[in-house]
Parts: structure tokens; sequence; C-alpha cells
């Protein structure tokens, strides 16, 4: 969806003409309006009467209005149009579907909320930000990574195919005051999810993947100590070479994606559902966690997040209550539910050790050899040289 803006008869100076204009385009009461932007009903209505001015409003306060509105934010604050300069620097080959000006100005809010759940201290000072379409992605992540010395990867436009965001962990301690975090968005997505709303939302998922690589381990604030340099990366000297059995790499990037979303959902909180709401949902996602296929994965930890996420996952105390309501839908992958309720249940729920990712990771390909039917395992062992056994906890 494109920013509304020449939809409405725009007049800077008259900000609270374009709220209620907007507001009852959309057919939203103010109660509404207030509830979706998490302020109070009079402080809403104070900025659409004219009482006070949106313009003089928090950051905040104004970014969740345009989100909840699906207002472009520049239609009340034009003057922010010189932000993300490097950004405008990058030559495009597309129109894409939202302005990049406009994303500095969601991610100090995406900032924000962290900021208040986690403790931590984002801001554009230490989040540079790179905006990008499926065209000129290669372009830019190759500028954007060596700019600011992240770690990065030979490439192709086809490699952003399925990617909206990336997230980079800077390769310094993050107590050094020079010590940079880095996120590269693309502008062009479907168009389902081109608003303000949606792109809060995923900033403060890339925000949560960052927090997660830097607070995981003891020492994960250190270059070089990070869980994915010490056990995943199979460098010279680290212990990584204790693991080359797949199972590390692969319960890592399982529980990458899954406390990514765990994190995202504790500071951007949104309404719970039910197990019975999604369950035709998780089938769905159990049914693409198959051998060969690209997204098992992904699908996978989405899985493990949208049932932790319910209203029974994140109410259970012990892993028994949800275990039953589990069983009762006939839903699959429980033991490796358990595996991460009881984790996510521990002092930290971000907090990780190779134990327990090595035995997610061959939890995880247990089951996916389990969950996938034997001609399936035989089409693609005959294409990659694989020899699988679809009995019970057995590979080769």
């Amino acid at each position: 969806m494109e920013f509304i803006k020449n939809e409405l008869p725009i007049n800077v100076a008259a900000s609270k003409d374009i709220l209620k204009t907007r507001r009852v385009q959309l057919r939203l009461t103010q109660q509404q309006v207030a509830n979706g932007a998490r302020i109070q009903l009079q402080q809403y209505q104070r900025l659409e009467s004219g009482e006070r001015n949106i313009e003089n409003a928090s950051m905040r306060i104004a970014i969740s209005i345009c989100a909840v509105l699906k207002l472009d934010p520049f239609c009340l604050f034009p003057e922010a149009a010189a932000m993300n300069k490097y950004a405008d620097s990058v030559k495009r080959t597309g129109e894409p579907l939202l302005k990049e000006e406009a994303i500095p100005l969601i991610l100090e809010h995406a900032c924000n909320l962290c900021n208040e759940v986690l403790y931590t201290h984002y801001s554009l000072e230490n989040i540079k930000i790179a905006c990008c379409t499926l065209e000129n992605a290669v372009t830019v992540y190759n500028d954007f990574t060596a700019q600011y010395g992240f770690h990065s990867e030979v490439r192709s436009n086809s490699d952003f195919e399925d990617v909206l965001a990336e997230s980079f962990v800077g390769q310094t301690d993050i107590d050094d005051p020079a010590h940079v975090d880095g996120i590269l968005i693309r502008t062009d997505p479907p168009a389902n999810i081109g608003d303000p709303e949606s792109y809060l939302l995923l900033l403060v998922h890339e925000l949560s993947h960052i927090f997660c690589t830097t607070h995981e381990t003891d020492t994960a604030g250190k270059v070089g100590q990070r869980f994915y340099d010490l056990y995943c990366a199979d460098e010279p000297g680290t212990p990584a070479s204790e693991y080359n059995n797949g199972y590390m790499n692969a319960g890592y990037a399982i529980w990458r994606g899954f406390i990514a979303d765990i994190i995202q959902d504790i500071v951007y909180q949104q309404p719970s559902k039910h197990l019975t709401d999604i369950a035709p949902f998780l089938r769905i996602l159990a049914d693409r966690v198959k051998v060969g296929n690209s997204i098992a994965k992904s699908a996978l930890h989405r899985y493990l997040s949208e049932i932790m996420n319910t209203w029974e996952g994140s109410e259970a105390e012990k892993w028994v209550d949800l275990e039953s309501k589990l069983l009762a839908l006939n839903l699959p992958f429980i033991r490796i539910v358990k595996h991460v309720f009881e984790n996510l249940h521990g002092k930290n729920c971000h907090t990780i050790t190779p134990e327990f990712i090595e035995s997610l990771g061959a939890l995880c390909l247990a089951d996916m050899i389990q969950n996938t039917p034997n001609e399936d395992i035989m089409r693609f062992s005959e294409i990659y040289g694989y020899t699988f056994s679809n009995e019970e906890g057995s590979d080769e």
C-alpha cells in the first residue's frame, strides 16, 4: 500500500484537518485512533481539534498516529525530508512504494519502543539505515556493508527476492563509542505491507535481531565472541570445529528467527490470538517443514513463535499447561516446542548455550526428515547426493 498523500487535500499548516479527514475516510472513531496509537483519548482529541499542534508532539506520538491513519509523516513534517542522505545518494532503477525519507522517522520510533522495553540505547546515531529496491539491492548492500564494515557475502539480486529487511551487527565491541549496527530495508515491498505500521513492525523485528545477537551469551557484546563466531562460523581456533555435524548451524538458524519474533512481540505487543484460531495456519507452516524446501527453517521458526505468542503460549507457566492444548489440536513438533518453551522460561529468554542450540538442531533435522514423504526424500537424495533415513532421530 502506498503512503496516503495525494488522496487528501493536504495543507501542511492545517494538520488538524489532515487528521480528521483521514480518520473519517478510514471510518475510525477518535477512540480507535487513540487506542491504536497507545495514547489517551484526550491527547488525540486535542491534536485533531487543533488545540495542540501535532508538530509539537513527541516523535513517538506523531509516528504512532500516522501509522494508525496510514498517513505519510512528511505531510506533517516536510522539513524532515533532508534526512537519510546515504539512501538518497543511491541510484534507483525503479519507483519505490515507500518514500525513503519516511524510513528514519519510523526507525526512530522503533528505537524508542525498544529502548523503553529492553533498556537499550538505540538511536539514529548508532543504528544506520540504507534503503534499496530489488533492482539495486546488491549495489546498496555492497556499499552499505563496506561503508560501516559489516560482514558481507557475495550475493546476487535473486538473493533478495524474499528479503524485506536485514540487520547487521557492527564489528566492534558494543560498548565502543564508535560502535554502530545497521539495517538494510527494501522500499518496494508487497503492496499489502507498504504502510508505516508494517514498516514499524519490520524495523522492531530487525532491532530485535540486533539485541539478541549482542545479548545471547555473556560474551556476545565482544567482537569475535558472539555465538555465531564461536560455534557456527568454524573459524580456526574456535570451538566451532567440535560442532561440524550440521546440528549447530541448523539450530542457530531456527532459534535466531524464533527469538527475534518473541522479542518483537515483547516490544510491540499486539493482541494475542488463541491456538484454536490459528491452528489451520500452523498446519500450513508445519507442512512446509520438509527436506529440500528452502524455506523449511523459516517456516519452523515462525511455527514456534506463533505458538508462543498465542494467549495459551504466553500464559502457560508450566509445559504441561501448553502441551495438553497442543495435543488436543493434534499439532506436530511437540518435542521441539517443549525444548524452546523450557529455554524461554529460563533466566533470560534470549540467552542460549551451545548444548541447547545443538540439541535444538538435532531435533529439528530429525523431525524435518520424519515430516517428509519417503518419495520426496529419495528425490532430494538423488539430486544432492545425501542419504537420509526416515526413522526417528537418525540421519547420515
